[in-house]
């Protein structure tokens, strides 16, 4: 037996977004009464209260607004799939989610969008930025259709989850001219200076340490973070020397505001991975997208 009835489900979803009871009942042909009982059941059977309701209308309590983003998925997805299989049926337009975690530069998500705008220009693109637990706890979910991260994570999600190497960026060690100038020997004399990192479990962060291990470096920590913006940002306000992704200070480095440390490779590379689940998308034009990301998407460096 379903626990939850649809329809009541569906009358929930109009009214939150009408924000009147009044306004629902007449998009549902519904008297205001009818509607107000439909809802009090449903509420009894899923045991919290989703509404709250005055004068001026009604709004979502926390629960409601988890019951909402549901129906939003629900409904969206069941007009989804009418488009997908009745025949001669006109396509809506594609909804891509899409997450993103914190070191990833913005330069690569603009990559992206450019991308699949070139597949399908009417598509619905929205982005999640977060930890990575919470973007992989949301993929393995279904509420996000990608990830971009600076890790792989599929092989611990299972068969149903499947991942690609989109491409492989260079890290510099950058710096104000200022700052710069005290570093005469490199590596050696960040030992001077603040040094601006990714958190201690990101990759990158683990080669920048083993890189300063191998060239016996010692150096005080002045931030640590997964916001690759903000570091950009501290060290654009001189407060230490932040290795970075070549993406994220391209246009920092070619306007003279930071310096490259060092005129060779270092050999740090972030890598750039996109995640994805295996079930099939029920827009044909979702599916299109996510195959060509999966399969022909490259990050040009």
């Amino acid at each position: 037996m379903i626990p939850v009835n649809y329809h009541h489900l569906y009358y929930f979803w109009i009214t939150a977004k009408a924000g009147r009871i009044g306004a629902a009942g007449r998009q549902l042909y519904l008297a205001q009464p009818t509607l107000s009982l439909q809802l009090k059941q449903l509420e009894r059977n899923l045991g919290n209260k989703l509404l709250v309701r005055s004068r001026k209308g009604v709004k979502l309590t926390p629960e409601g607004r988890i019951a909402f983003e549901y129906c939003e998925r629900i409904f969206s997805q069941g007009a989804e799939l009418v488009s997908a299989l009745r025949p001669g049926q006109a396509l809506i337009p594609a909804s891509l989610r899409l997450g993103v975690t914190g070191p990833i530069s913005h330069h690569i998500v603009l990559q992206i969008l450019d991308h699949v705008y070139g597949i399908d220009r009417q598509v619905r693109v929205s982005i999640l930025g977060g930890p990575f637990g919470n973007l992989r706890e949301q993929l393995q979910n279904h509420r996000l259709d990608l990830v971009v991260s600076s890790a792989d994570f599929s092989s611990q999600m299972g068969v149903e989850f499947r991942s690609r190497l989109a491409g492989s960026i260079p890290i510099h060690f950058v710096a104000v001219p200022k700052l710069k100038a005290q570093v005469v020997r490199f590596p050696t004399d960040l030992s001077k200076i603040p040094v601006l990192l990714m958190s201690p479990d990101n990759p990158v962060r683990k080669d920048v340490d083993m890189f300063l291990c191998r060239h016996k470096t010692s150096v005080s920590t002045g931030t640590e973070t997964e916001d690759s913006e903000l570091i950009r940002f501290l060290a654009l306000r001189g407060h230490g020397v932040a290795a970075m992704d070549a993406l994220t200070v391209q246009d920092d480095l070619k306007l003279g505001r930071l310096s490259r440390l060092h005129r060779k490779d270092v050999g740090i590379r972030q890598n750039v991975w996109l995640v994805c689940g295996r079930h099939p998308k029920p827009n044909q034009i979702l599916r299109r997208i996510l195959h060509s990301l999966m399969e022909k998407f490259s990050i040009r460096a």
